[in-house]
């Protein structure tokens, strides 16, 4: 029978930022880590409730160190997952309360390394004192933006991927890339190749605010021999999930892109909400795990084969208040989601066993073709000649008589060569090229032996192994955290049956309870009958609150809902008046809706191939039939030659003009006329060209009939600087 266990939370409150100090905002969270206890002041309330207060598995105040939040959350699942469990650790919050700094953190200090980072470490330790075992480490790198998976770690990290999902496998990715990694120093350059690919951006309220969910996945393998001397290979997989934070238009004052992605990114985690009701709640049929990409993603670390950490942060000010109680409301009840955890045992997937495969298959590869075998350290060993020892006389004497006889045909083979002391030329010849094929099949040889025991030699690299000597530390570490679960686990039991010994005595006490008079009794009576009215009104103002929550949160979908349907709208007019409607109808033709991918794709169909026409007979090219008529009527070099010529039809544009037929109105037909009429003062200024330039300082001088009306005097010349009052142009006249 499947043991269950439930999603362990815990809280992490960050300190007041310097804006908030500087904003003058006040701290309503309090932490009590003695108790496992977050405190809010309800700063909302009517007065029947002055806080609240929320207890979880572990809760870190505004003073905790990345090391304490390591071990306490994550370190327990990395553990399992080194024993083949599947683990997940995830953080939840509001946005710009501090998650990617839980996950990942800074490099320098050394010390504010987060849960990723600290992770490798562990792994490759673990690794390193377990000699015993084989281990496979693989690592993959997604983001959720905008509901499109992208593999952060490709190359062509912007291209979106698919969501599929198998009855063995469950959801996975395909062609999401899987890097094999030898040592701590590869998982930090990946993850920080993936982290420089990741979407971010600058709102009011984190300047560098993640846009995307990500998720950073460990596969590690291992492979032993058991107690029957059969090899035993376990799988774990360890998910570190970062999630965005959810948030408000009016906070962050996001628009644009910015907006769009807030849009995504509070859909993806109402979805995530929901999941997490239905599972708790006990009465729902359907959980709504395909209502998002990131929800299926989840999907086994929320109810399914996996332990899962849940880490939701939040921030500790006043004007943070609903969010805070909306992210508490959530770890709250998702501290009720029931997982089946199992050890994976055998896959039929695993990878080290087709690593292990190709090594064995190279070694007896390279044992055939150099006449050896291949040791226990990998290299070749010949096989030596055996020397047989002989005790028998009379075997001892004919293998003698066998020696001497074959000595003597070799002599005499000897001699017969010696007669012949020459061979003919074409024989040394051929001997010689025997001699070049032999050694260059040698060399051949030699080389493909040398690139498969370098292969083999990267395969093996790939496999981890332990050391005997830190083999001892590791057992010791085991232990020590082994103790200390258990006396984690004891506590935790140890405080609830307190807890739960001390409701049971007070109700003693109630019903044992004896009054001295019947005005003490009425009094009693009365206080007991007033603290349940105040938790009825308490229940009412907590109910009262969640009313008021999920009706804000209505009315921030149905606003995201509205700006959906603008944009739709809009598309739909660039559509109706700028697409034609035959490309409109060929475009929704190969369309179709993809149950897999939960989205609208193109049709998979079998396009013909445009082919290159076949040549013409003795052509090396087509030729178009005017060449060919050419030809035909005897021309050896016709107009076209043969090439590729393909006849296009050109599409003329609509014309948008017409003639004009009907006769002009008088008053336009005058307009024309003073238009196309040549000017009289343009034609006199043409025939004023050929004459000299006159510089007159006087302009009054110049008489004006006698420049309307000049005589026929050959010295007329040109004036330059004749000036007409409101004349647009320079005025002709003649020297005096």
């Amino acid at each position: 029978m499947k043991r269950k266990e439930c999603v362990k939370v815990v809280v992490r409150a960050r300190p007041l930022s310097s804006k908030e100090v500087e904003d003058g905002r006040r701290r309503i969270v309090e932490v009590d880590t003695t108790r496992k206890e977050i405190i809010i002041q309800n700063i909302k309330g009517d007065g029947n409730e002055a806080q609240r207060s929320f207890v979880f598995d572990e809760v870190f105040d505004m003073n905790s160190q990345q090391e304490q939040v390591y071990h306490n959350t994550a370190l327990p699942i990395v553990e399992s997952v080194m024993d083949g469990y599947n683990g997940t650790v995830f953080a939840y919050g509001q946005t710009g309360t501090g998650k990617t700094h839980t996950m990942e953190g800074k490099n320098d200090p050394p010390h504010e390394r987060g849960i990723t980072p600290r992770t490798f470490d562990h792994i490759i330790k673990v690794i390193e004192g377990t000699p015993n075992i084989q281990f496979l480490v693989r690592c993959s790198y997604l983001e959720l933006y905008n509901e499109e998976v992208r593999d952060l770690l490709s190359p062509n990290h912007l291209t979106k991927l698919e969501l599929r999902e198998k009855p063995e496998q469950g959801v996975f990715v395909k062609d999401l890339s899987k890097i094999v990694v030898k040592s701590v120093a590869e998982l930090n350059e990946w993850l920080k190749a993936g982290r420089a690919n990741r979407k971010v951006g600058e709102t009011k309220m984190n300047q560098e605010s993640s846009r995307s969910h990500s998720i950073f996945t460990l596969t590690i393998e291992s492979s032993e021999f058991g107690a029957d001397q059969q090899q035993h290979i376990k799988s774990g997989k360890l998910n570190l999930v970062d999630l965005a934070g959810s948030e408000r238009q009016s906070k962050t004052q996001a628009v644009g892109v910015r907006f769009e992605e807030a849009i995504n990114i509070n859909l993806s985690l109402t979805t995530l909400g929901n999941v997490i009701t239905s599972l708790v709640d006990g009465k729902s049929q359907h959980i709504p795990y395909r209502d998002s990409k990131l929800t299926r993603l989840l999907q086994d670390s929320l109810g399914g084969n996996t332990k899962t950490v849940m880490v939701a942060n939040i921030g500790p000010a006043d004007y943070n208040f609903d969010e805070t109680m909306s992210t508490l409301r959530y770890a709250s009840r998702a501290k009720k989601i029931q997982n089946n955890p199992k050890i994976n045992e055998d896959p039929k997937d695993a990878m080290i066993r087709e690593f292990q495969e190709q090594i064995n298959k190279l070694k007896d590869e390279l044992a055939r073709k150099a006449g050896g075998v291949i040791g226990p350290n990998g290299q070749i060993q010949k096989i030596k000649e055996q020397v047989i020892e002989v005790e028998d006389d009379e075997e001892l004497t004919e293998l003698q008589k066998k020696a001497q006889k074959e000595k003597a045909d070799l002599e005499q083979q000897i001699m017969q060569q010696r007669r012949q002391s020459t061979l003919q030329e074409e024989e040394k010849k051929q001997l010689q090229l025997k001699l070049k094929e032999k050694q260059k099949l040698e060399h051949n040889l030699k080389k493909e032996q040398e690139n498969m025991q370098k292969k083999l030699q990267e395969l093996q690299e790939q496999l981890l192994h332990g050391d005997k000597m830190k083999e001892e530390t590791r057992q010791k570490e085991k232990d020590l955290l082994k103790a200390r679960m258990e006396l984690e686990e004891r506590s935790q039991q140890a405080r609830r049956q307190a807890e739960e010994l001390a409701k049971k005595e007070a109700m003693q006490m109630e019903q044992e309870q004896k009054y001295n008079s019947t005005k003490e009794e009425i009094e009693a009576k009365t206080q007991k009958l007033n603290n349940l009215i105040q938790k009825i009104k308490e229940l009412k103002s907590q109910a009262q609150e969640q009313t008021q929550f999920r009706q804000r949160q209505k009315e921030e979908l149905i606003e995201d809902n509205r700006e959906s349907l603008r944009q739709l709208n809009l598309m739909n007019l660039i559509i109706e008046h700028f697409i034609p409607e035959d490309e409109e109808k060929r475009l929704k033709e190969k369309l179709e809706f993809s149950e897999e991918q939960d989205d609208w794709v193109i049709k998979e169909f079998e396009a013909n191939p445009l082919k290159k026409p076949a040549s013409a007979f003795f052509f090396k090219r087509p030729i178009c039939n005017f060449s060919k008529m050419a030809i035909n009527f005897g021309d050896t070099n016709p107009r076209f030659r043969p090439e590729n010529i393909l006849q296009t039809d050109l599409d003329l544009p609509q014309r948008m003009t017409e003639d004009f037929s009907h006769e002009p109105s008088q008053k336009i037909q005058e307009v024309l006329n003073v238009a196309l009429n040549e000017d009289e003062e343009e034609q006199q200024m043409i025939q004023n060209e050929k004459q000299a330039n006159v510089y007159i300082e006087d302009p009054s001088i110049i008489n004006k009939e006698a420049i309307l009306n000049p005589p026929s005097n050959p010295n007329k010349v040109r004036l330059q600087s004749a000036i007409k009052k409101n004349a647009r142009r320079p005025q002709s006249g003649f020297k005096k």
